[in-house]
Formats: C-alpha cells, sequence, structure tokens
C-alpha cells in the first residue's frame, strides 16, 4: 500500500517497480514535478512507471507536471490493472499503455494534458467515464512478443505481439467525454474490432468507426479551465443536458464489457468479483439505468466548478 504521500521534483521518476508491484494500491499520493530537467535518460522517466502490474489498483492520486513519458506508464503484464479516479494534468502525456494484451480498466479519470491523454500500443483496454482533452496515440506496429497471464495470478499463460495486421485494437471506450484537440478515429485501423458505445464528442470532434449510441455535439465549448487555490484544485467545465437525456447509456460491467480476446480474461476486480461502475470521481452513485457520461454523475448541467483535489 503506497498512500497519501507527496512525491515531487525527483528526476528519475515517482513511483517505480518492476513486477514487486503486481497486486499493490497507490492511492491518495500527490505526484508533480517529475523528469522535468531531462537530468537523466532512460525508460523510467514517469510520475509511476511499473512492469508486471498485475491487479495494481492506482486510484485518487494527482499527478501533474511529469515530463517526457508523463503521468503513467503501465509496461508490460499489467494484466487486472485498474487506473480510477486520478487528476491528470500539464503532462507530457497522461496514461501509456505498453504491449497489454488485457484486461485493463481506465475509468472515473480527469484527463486534461493537452498534448496527449493516451498513448496505446496494447490490446484489451475498457476506457470507460473519462473526460479526456488530449489527443490518443494508437501504435499498432510493436512485433514483440509480451507475457499474458492466468486470471489474478503471476503465471504465465502465453506470449503475444501487438503487430497491426493481426492484433491491435479489441478495446472499450464507454460514456467517455471528449474535448478537443482529443481524437478516437486513430482507433479506425485496428485489426481486431472496438466495442464503444455512448460517449460524447465536443467541439468538432468525430467518433471512431466502431462508435455506436454516441452524441457528437459538434459545436459545442465545453469551457474547461483548472485553477489552484489556496484549499485545492478546481476544475470548471461546462456540461450540456442533452448528454442525459438525448442517449441512453449502460452501467458499465463485467457483463457488458465481457472478455479480452487475447488473454481470454473477464474485466473484473483484482479479487475475481464482479465489476461494476456504479459509483464516480467522488464515490456518488451513479444513475444505473442511465449513468451521466464522464467522471461525474451530474444531478445539474450547464457551467460549473468543482473541487477536485483538496490541499493535503
Amino acid at each position: 500500500m503506497v498512500r497519501n504521500n507527496r512525491i515531487h521534483h525527483c528526476e528519475q521518476t515517482g513511483i517505480v517497480g518492476s513486477l514487486g508491484c503486481a497486486f499493490s494500491t497507490l492511492t491518495g499520493n500527490e505526484i508533480h514535478d517529475i523528469h522535468t530537467h531531462a537530468l537523466y535518460k532512460g525508460m523510467e522517466m514517469c510520475g509511476i512507471k511499473f512492469h508486471g502490474a498485475i491487479d495494481v489498483v492506482i486510484s485518487h492520486n494527482h499527478i501533474y507536471r511529469c515530463g517526457e513519458s508523463g503521468g503513467i506508464w503501465l509496461d508490460w503484464m499489467a494484466q487486472g490493472a485498474q487506473i480510477t479516479g486520478n487528476l491528470l494534468h500539464d503532462n507530457y502525456q497522461d496514461v501509456f499503455c505498453e504491449m497489454q494484451h488485457g484486461p485493463i480498466l481506465i475509468a472515473n479519470n480527469v484527463f486534461l494534458s493537452p498534448k496527449r491523454s493516451f498513448e496505446i500500443a496494447s490490446q484489451g483496454l475498457a476506457i470507460v467515464h473519462n473526460l479526456i482533452v488530449g489527443p490518443v496515440v494508437n501504435l499498432r506496429n510493436d512485433t514483440r512478443a509480451t507475457p499474458f497471464h492466468k486470471p489474478h495470478a503471476t503465471a504465465l499463460a502465453g506470449m503475444h505481439t501487438n503487430s497491426d495486421a493481426n492484433d491491435s485494437g479489441d478495446h472499450r471506450f464507454h460514456n467517455n467525454i471528449f474535448v478537443a484537440p482529443c481524437n478516437l478515429s486513430v482507433l479506425d485501423n485496428s485489426a481486431l474490432p472496438c466495442f464503444n458505445a455512448g460517449n460524447v464528442f465536443t467541439q468538432g470532434i468525430q467518433p471512431s468507426k466502431f462508435d455506436t449510441g454516441a452524441l457528437a455535439a459538434t459545436n459545442f465549448d465545453a469551457g474547461i479551465k483548472m485553477e489552484q487555490k489556496y484549499d485545492g484544485w478546481y476544475l470548471t467545465l461546462t456540461e450540456n443536458p442533452a448528454w442525459c437525456n438525448e442517449v441512453k447509456r449502460q452501467l458499465v460491467t463485467t457483463g457488458l464489457l465481457g472478455k479480452a480476446k487475447l488473454s481470454d480474461c473477464a474485466y473484473e476486480n483484482p479479487d475475481g468479483s464482479p465489476l461494476r461502475v456504479d459509483t464516480d470521481y467522488f464515490g456518488n452513485k451513479r444513475n444505473e439505468k442511465n449513468p451521466f457520461p464522464g467522471p461525474f454523475e451530474m444531478k445539474e448541467v450547464g457551467k460549473q466548478t468543482l473541487k477536485v483535489w483538496s490541499k493535503q
């Protein structure tokens, strides 16, 4: 358990582990100003950088001003990992998933870094109920073979690649809010089908060819703004009433997400129990009959300012 720490001004990495991190929980940490001067080079330059993060839970952390490789980098063997309820901004990129075969859950996060929100060189990601501002980069030509595992175990089940011809894709994007300069059409050339539903696209962003039940609010400006005050960090955004009444969305569960194709493992909790994304970023209950898109289960819409991180 790595909990409630402030980790800052590290010129290599904030938290790092290789396989020993498996089955761990990181929560309540503030990680900032990592590798900002680029004094070192290498492959571990990140706020959190893990190899072998099997069933790791990274939740409710605040990660910002991380250079080089960004906020969270899961590199090989993060099967069953969950990235939930985190606040990331002003990073080179927010999340990089490298050579993963799924299942991995990324839910209820606020991703505000404009350079890049995701770098995907993997299969089998479930990206649900996030606010996503930066571009998505989909890398599909890595022919290295990396491990996948038996459910909730380190035991090896096989090896596989992420080559464009056969293996890229098999992602699930459900109930997210996308704000420019984000894009999702990068999924269109995936070899394996993706399963996308209930997403909101603002400011002219177009859905991917896999999207169903999408709401393309092409002229809507969400007015995203982050501000630090004496008692914490505040997010200002504008949300449209149409987002809750023009599209019927499903509650995200193990049954909805199914199994990652390559590992043949279900999207479930680290203890093997069924997954239900029935709470939001703040822990508030979601409307299970028609959950609101994005990380916040909103009861009111329009322009709002939310305190998303308290001064510790």
